[in-house]
């Protein structure tokens, strides 16, 4: 793939955000143009969408790293998709959903397990994903489905997901989007990454393509002066825009107040950018053209997901321990010397079944843990043409309903 003067490459036949091929829509294939001083995403393309809407396209930076993984992504797709692979009409949005749900399984591991009482993203419904992996939200918005995987789903997934979701995005589902994809980076020991490093980065332009361009917005968040130990978080950009930088002390958030784990993670939104599937495939081409500082992490592998989880479920036991001890402590020690240690025991235990705190409940969950998802819990109900007939009312007909 050629490359500008800046060493990064654009992304080739880039995707519109209804999962159309733009390589013969382009306002000008072979130009690249500067993005404007708010929202400084290099040397970019630009597209030009099906209803004439100007899009940049997400640059890519070659790398034989792995150096970030993907923590969050909301994609979108045509309910036509699931006609497609259920191979029939689908009539009611309980068969959709059944339907979505059994794909849906088949890429992450896990399938739509229960209807929440709300809707989100504007959707006038929306169900819960595996056991708490992010959610599927359907109705009222344009016959389309939203799906978001949050950073537990990604992590929890059953592995090559992304391939899989590769695979039915562009050769199945009917005009698919990604709106939004998370792209991670964790130095779990501190050895080159930390919040202060990123401010340093900043007062040295790591976050400005252009030479004498105008920086980024920054925000501190948390105590820099004097810290507590409750973590400290460095934010580049504006949450609004298609590019959003955090950078903060993950070991302290989960707890744990003396712990050098730092994250660096780069949401990137098609507010005016498409964003390609190819993403996927190779999300670290994408994390290193992010930022010319990043260049840092070309050569440094992150951690793999489940590294990652057991260093998070470490930190969390750890941190549960602390607070127990110290708001409970006196309280058991008591107990335990006036009644020994399993009746203490037995008086102190909640007895609900749903005993699991919410801020350990993610350490029990996995591709295959929660309900069963719908579509395993009961066939499809596909009204018969009687019922259909019964159903409906027979206006006129022998002088009923007021007709004569």
């Amino acid at each position: 793939m050629p490359k500008n003067s800046h060493g990064w490459a654009p992304a080739e036949t880039p995707i519109n955000n209804m999962g159309e091929n733009l390589e013969g829509a382009r306002a000008d294939a072979d130009a690249h143009v500067w993005a404007s001083a708010d929202e400084d995403l290099g040397e970019v393309s630009l597209v030009m969408t099906d209803s004439g809407e100007i899009k940049t396209v997400m640059v890519r930076k070659p790398s034989s790293s792995q150096a970030c993984i993907i923590d969050w992504i909301n994609f979108t797709v045509l309910e036509d998709t699931f006609f497609k692979t259920a191979r029939q009409t689908l009539v009611t949005d309980d068969q959709i959903i059944e339907e979505a749900s059994r794909q849906f399984e088949k890429i992450f591991g896990f399938g739509i397990t229960g209807k929440r009482d709300r809707g989100m993203y504007f959707y006038r419904e929306s169900w819960v994903l595996g056991d708490g992996m992010g959610f599927v939200c359907f109705g009222g918005q344009r016959s389309t489905m939203l799906v978001n995987l949050s950073g537990q789903g990604c992590q929890n997934a059953v592995g090559g997901w992304e391939k899989r979701l590769f695979d039915f995005l562009t050769t199945v589902a009917v005009r698919p989007s990604i709106s939004r994809i998370d792209l991670a980076h964790d130095d779990i020991d501190g050895r080159y990454l930390s919040v202060d490093w990123a401010y340093d980065q900043y007062e040295q332009g790591g976050y400005t393509h252009k030479a004498g361009g105008r920086p980024p917005n920054i925000e501190r968040v948390g105590n820099w002066t004097r810290p507590t130990g409750k973590g400290r978080t460095l934010t580049i950009g504006l949450r609004s825009s298609s590019k959003y930088l955090r950078v903060y002390e993950k070991g302290r958030k989960e707890g744990d107040k003396s712990s050098p784990w730092c994250r660096c993670e780069v949401e990137f939104k098609n507010t005016n950018t498409v964003i390609p599937f190819d993403v996927l495939l190779n999300p670290t081409d994408f994390f290193a053209a992010a930022y010319p500082c990043f260049a840092h992490f070309v050569h440094v592998d992150t951690p793999k997901r489940m590294a990652v989880k057991a260093k998070t479920a470490q930190i969390t036991v750890d941190a549960c321990i602390e607070v127990t001890k110290h708001q409970f402590g006196k309280y058991i020690r008591v107990f335990r010397e006036l009644w020994g240690d399993k009746e203490a025991l037995d008086l102190i235990c909640n007895e609900t079944e749903d005993y699991w705190p919410k801020r350990m409940k993610p350490l029990t969950s996995n591709a295959t843990s929660g309900p069963v998802p719908v579509h395993k819990q009961a066939p499809a109900r596909v009204p018969s043409f009687l019922q259909f007939i019964t159903a409906v009312p027979s206006f006129g007909l022998n002088g009923e309903n007021g007709f004569v």
